[in-house]
């Protein structure tokens, strides 16, 4: 009885399974028997189990002309591993064949793990490089854009203190409107007054006129009286009845100057009263003048003002526009822009896809190049074992 033992390594899949499901190993028993060289049998069987390698076992019995020569029991183990890329092979050739495979194999099999991550791993940089130029095209998109929300803020703050500005301008002029309209109402008031009192002075010179005029009537009326006498002034007696003497010339001159005396205080206190009313009309008038140059003045320095202000209202109304007509400009270049960087963005995702499934079909093809090697590089091995082992039974 001679005894062949091969193992032959896979790719591991990575979990447990049934027949043909996630890769799997197989047993495999052959019992040969048999008289001599005429008759034998052959029995089978075979067993799965997932852990992605491949076992063959051969066991072989015969008797015949007296010796045990190699033999042809080939028990060939093909396990397919889910999510792999070749099958696993076992090849059973005489007592020593297995010993030598089953190296080149594994180490087959390791340069495949090992080409797999390296694939994997310049996959995963080539996503970083993107992922990093992306992450690199946001960070300026966004820096773009906190800097329009930066002057945007910036410009309505400018328009805020604008308006409030011009809100304040409004109230002064308001104000002013106010003050001016007050002053030509004070005005009409002196107006009047000073219309009314130009009455009452033309009314009191009149009233002094006639009373002077009808002094000096009365005065003459007794001048010519006392003038039409003919009766002798220096001694100018009259006897009546009652034996008194009555002087007519002292009795006319004290009536005289009783009579001038009631002029001459008329007189004076018509002229305190007109230079009383004259100086309160003078006063009066010069307040009234000195009141009137001062609102002249004012309504002067207010419209002075009020032109200021509306040519300072005129410069800030085009301000405002100004800083309008730049938030426009910069919402639209903020918006060309946000929609040049998404079109960059979906081009770059569009690019990134393609390269992806350009990378997926020649991984797929070197995966399928690697596995005829393989194949290759164990038909050589074979061939050489068996070539050696002629080479020896020759010498």
């Amino acid at each position: 009885m001679a005894f062949s033992i091969s193992l032959a390594s896979s790719r591991m899949s990575g979990g447990y399974g049934g027949f043909g499901a996630s890769g799997g190993a197989r047993l495999g028993l052959g019992l040969r028997g048999g008289s001599g060289l005429s008759g034998g049998f052959c029995l089978g069987g075979g067993l799965g189990f997932g852990a992605g390698g491949g076992l063959g076992l051969g066991l072989g019995r015969g008797a015949g002309a007296g010796a045990l020569v190699a033999s042809p029991a080939f028990v060939m183990g093909r396990a397919v591993a889910a999510g792999g890329l070749g099958a696993s092979s076992a090849l059973a050739v005489g007592p020593s064949s297995g010993a030598a495979v089953a190296p080149i194999l594994s180490r087959a099999a390791e340069k495949n793990t090992l080409s797999g991550l390296n694939d994997r791993f310049s996959t995963y940089m080539a996503k970083v490089r993107g992922l990093q130029q992306e992450n690199a095209a946001l960070e300026s998109s966004l820096n773009a854009t906190i800097e329009y929300e930066i002057e945007l803020d910036n410009v309505c703050g400018t328009a805020h203190e604008l308006k409030a500005k011009l809100d304040f301008e409004q109230g002064v002029k308001f104000q002013l409107e106010s003050d001016i309209a007050a002053i030509k109402k004070d005005i009409e008031l002196a107006s009047d007054l000073r219309i009314d009192l130009d009455a009452k002075y033309s009314s009191l010179k009149n009233e002094l006129d006639f009373v002077n005029k009808t002094q000096e009537e009365e005065l003459s009326s007794l001048q010519s009286k006392l003038g039409a006498t003919t009766m002798d002034t220096s001694v100018s007696m009259i006897e009546v009845d009652t034996g008194k003497s009555f002087d007519i010339s002292a009795a006319l001159n004290k009536i005289r100057m009783v009579y001038e005396k009631s002029v001459q205080q008329h007189r004076e206190e018509a002229e305190v009263y007109y230079k009383l009313k004259m100086d309160e009309i003078q006063t009066a008038n010069a307040k009234n003048t000195e009141a009137v140059s001062s609102t002249k003045a004012e309504i002067t320095t207010g419209r002075k003002e009020l032109q200021m202000l509306n040519l300072e209202l005129q410069g800030l109304v085009a301000a405002n526009m100004t800083q309008e007509i730049s938030l426009a400009e910069a919402q639209a270049q903020s918006s060309v822009g946000v929609a040049e960087y998404q079109a960059q963005i979906a081009s770059l995702s569009s690019a990134i896809e393609v390269a992806k499934a350009d990378l997926h079909k020649h991984i797929l093809a070197y995966q399928e190049l690697l596995d005829i090697k393989l194949a290759l590089d164990v038909e050589i091995s074979t061939y050489r074992k068996l070539l050696e082992g002629d080479d020896f039974k020759m010498t």
